[in-house]
């Protein structure tokens, strides 16, 4: 029995292109323990776009893994280097937006090859609507950025050609707190019996690498416990199918989290405010595992 998979499985990158946010947020593992405050160099993301060029990559780039990536003072350089090389790729980036004084970095951001943003708002109403007056002008200014909570629509342009602001308004949602595999004190109401006869979709379908250039199991490895490989020395198919994070898949096939960090991990517990994890049984439901399910897990469109 394998578990090794094509390349085409994974269809998203996620780049931690700055070790630290500048928020401690309750539900979230950031300022939980001390880390040093490192961005990801040129470097760094110049030999993860060879790789990811060498083998026909269209996915999806999010720069946003375990960071507040507008604090890279280097993003305007990675838009640019990631665009040139992947002119079809959507690339898009989640923010607390506490940088973002002036809308105008905003745009010369879209300017240079973001395609999408969603800036979370924390605080409260005053915070939202202070950012929804600003974005409002910004797109009066500039038509070509579409705020989708003025048409709560997408825009009919391909993905990679749009340029898209949303906003949320975190302290209204009734968000649901977890234990990020053990790096936040367990708040839910329901008492779990860990760890969870669950699978999980990140291990076969997201390639996770943190500012180093290490790939990582998943965006809940906040102190890199489970490197899987490292892209800077090795290709990136020989780290995609690296025997420990194929040992990871032959036990998340079966439903079975009693491995480090996943044993902690209470990610896709069936809250109410989730929807249903969706289980898989056997490597033939391998595929289906893989595509798309981290979207519906995460309740996205």
């Amino acid at each position: 029995m394998t578990t090794e998979l094509p390349l085409s499985f994974f269809k998203e990158v996620e780049i931690q292109i700055s070790s630290w946010c500048n928020r401690s947020c309750v539900f979230c593992p950031s300022g939980k323990f001390p880390i040093s405050k490192q961005a990801m160099t040129l470097a760094v993301m110049e030999r993860i776009c060879d790789e990811l060029s060498r083998i026909g990559f269209m996915g999806v780039f999010g720069l946003h893994l375990m960071c507040e990536p507008l604090l890279n003072k280097n993003l305007p350089e990675f838009l640019q280097l990631i665009r040139l090389k992947f002119p079809e790729s959507v690339i898009r980036i989640e923010s607390n937006g506490d940088v973002l004084k002036d809308m105008d970095r905003l745009s010369a951001l879209f300017d240079v090859g973001l395609n999408d943003i969603l800036i979370n708002c924390y605080d409260n109403q005053a915070q939202f609507d202070l950012r929804n007056r600003d974005l409002l002008r910004l797109c009066k200014r500039r038509p070509d950025i579409w705020y989708w909570n003025k048409w709560l629509a997408n825009p009919s342009v391909p993905a990679y050609a749009r340029k898209l602001v949303k906003m949320r308004a975190f302290f209204e949602i009734d968000f649901p707190l977890r234990s990020w595999a053990g790096h936040v004190r367990h708040n839910q109401a329901l008492a779990l019996d860990l760890p969870l006869k669950l699978s999980c979709p990140r291990p076969f379908e997201r390639l996770h690498v943190n500012y180093l250039g290490q790939v990582l199991l998943c965006n809940n490895d906040w102190k890199f416990e489970i490197v899987c490989g490292d892209l800077m020395s090795s290709p990136v198919e020989e780290v995609w199918n690296s025997p420990l994070l194929n040992e990871y898949r032959r036990h998340l096939v079966r439903q079975d989290r009693n491995m480090p960090l996943c044993r902690l991990c209470d990610s896709g517990f069936p809250l109410p405010t989730q929807p249903k994890p969706f289980p898989a049984d056997g490597l033939a439901d391998m595929r289906r595992l893989a595509v798309g399910l981290w979207r519906k897990l995460r309740g996205a469109p």
